[in-house]
């Protein structure tokens, strides 16, 4: 015992140091996030005069032959020049820029025709006052429309003037190209749009913008989230041994001392035991055992319950040693003061076994073993889950001891009789998930007691 207590003792030492530091790396990793998340969360703007490299942007008129045209049609003796301008916005900061918003401020008389791919937020200012309106100048209806507008054969012409502004917001979709703009030390990125104006001027001034936008990186990016990003699986992988290890010895220590205990109660337990006072009973509770633990391993419990099942299944009849012997061998039918007598078996091993601590659960092993599903059984008259689970485990495998085994009142069942009495009880005397789970079993149950 000296051992296991020096070996659970370094245990904690080592515990306590390798939590210390641990919480020095998660303190670091936090610092660092935060860092981050304020890196993130900074609202950035630039425009035409800001002199940073973050992100740039390049608004001028497309120079293909096809990009730039004449109109007549829309004001009288008006001749309008039509260009598509190109908006090149570019992230140059190694990281993402997940949101972005451009500004362009209108310095001159023009009229707007179409943008791509996102929307526009309009401000147009009207001899009745400020008129603003998002559109999709690729999808839009025109009875929607609440600015002011011309309309010349299929093309919308929206009146801007000095003052007003555009808004572009990029497009969101699963295709977009405009969100995010990702940017690398190998590229950066770039988001490009276009936009058709039409002037009385052969060219327009739309050089008054301002990109807000915001940037985001990933904790592990950097210097610093690299040597996190290696730090962090190391020290979880240590500690993940290290757990490993600590459990393994306590789990030792444990099962040493539970042995120790369970084997000097069971040897003064063992004096009491109340099997022997009839003859169908011998071996009846070493079997329950067995057919319980396996229902146990069927279910999906742990070693460690599987065991404490059998243990538990050994002890349930203990309350057997207070029941007169003519009892269990009369050949006739119990009279029903015999029966409530014997009934008392339930709560008298459960008495016994109250302050039974090596073997948990055993007291209420013994007292619902005999409750019925139902709620028809006995002492307490509990019904479906209001039994504990280990009282309906022991009750199938109670019963399957009975009928396979011959009694004074009658001869063993047949397998087939067997599981026609569980299906047929199902719900009624027995848990019908437990039932299930035995009939699994049952087969190799049969050919082991063969």
């Amino acid at each position: 015992m000296k051992k296991e207590n020096k070996a659970r003792k370094l245990i904690k030492h080592f515990g306590i140091v390798f939590t210390v530091a641990f919480v020095c790396i998660l303190a670091s990793f936090a610092i660092h996030v935060y860092r981050v998340n304020l890196y993130n969360n900074a609202s950035r703007t630039i425009d035409s005069d800001s002199v940073t490299t973050e992100a740039t942007v390049e608004i001028a008129p497309r120079g293909q032959t096809t990009d730039s045209w004449e109109k007549n049609d829309v004001f009288p003796g008006t001749i309008l020049y039509g260009k598509i301008y190109e908006v090149v916005v570019t992230n140059n900061s190694l990281t993402n820029m997940t949101d972005w918003i451009l500004r362009v401020d209108i310095q001159e008389e023009c009229l707007l025709n179409n943008a791509w791919c996102g929307t526009v937020e309009i401000h147009q200012n009207t001899a009745t006052g400020e008129k603003v309106q998002t559109l999709d100048l690729r999808n839009y209806q025109v009875e929607d429309i609440t600015l002011d507008y011309y309309m010349v054969g299929q093309d919308l012409l929206i009146p801007l003037s000095s003052g007003d502004t555009i808004l572009y917001y990029p497009y969101v979709g699963n295709d977009s190209g405009e969100l995010p703009i990702r940017s690398t030390s190998d590229y950066s990125g770039q988001a490009i749009i276009g936009m058709i104006f039409y002037s009385k001027q052969e060219s327009m001034d739309l050089s008054a913008y301002t990109l807000s936008y915001t940037l985001t990186k990933s904790y592990f990016s950097g210097i610093g989230g690299k040597v996190f990003m290696i730090i962090l699986p190391v020290w979880l992988v240590i500690m993940l041994i290290f757990a490993i290890i600590a459990w393994i010895v306590v789990r030792f220590e444990e099962r040493f001392t539970l042995q120790s205990r369970l084997v000097e109660e069971s040897l003064e337990l063992c004096a009491n035991i109340a099997d022997a006072k009839d003859f169908y009973s011998k071996g009846h509770s070493e079997r329950v055992a067995k057919y319980a633990r396996r229902i146990a391993m069927q279910m999906g419990m742990d070693r460690r319950d599987c065991d404490n099942v059998y243990r538990i299944a050994m002890l349930h009849d203990i309350g057997n040693f207070f029941i007169p012997e003519r009892i269990f061998k009369k050949q006739t039918k119990l009279s029903g003061e015999e029966y409530e007598l014997m009934k008392t078996h339930t709560r008298k091993g459960a008495e016994l076994l109250m302050s039974f601590e090596s073997v948990p659960y055993a007291a209420e092993g013994a007292l619902y073993h005999h409750e019925r599903y139902d709620g028809t059984g006995y002492p307490a008259g509990k019904k479906g889950e209001e039994i504990p689970l280990i009282g309906r485990i022991l009750a199938v495998a109670d019963a399957y001891d009975a009928m396979s085994h011959d009694r004074t009142y009658r001869k063993r069942l047949t397998g087939e009789q067997i599981r026609d009495e569980f299906i047929n009880n199902k719900g009624k005397q027995f848990d019908p998930v437990i039932v299930g789970v035995f009939l699994q079993i049952m087969d190799d149950l049969e050919r082991e007691e063969e």
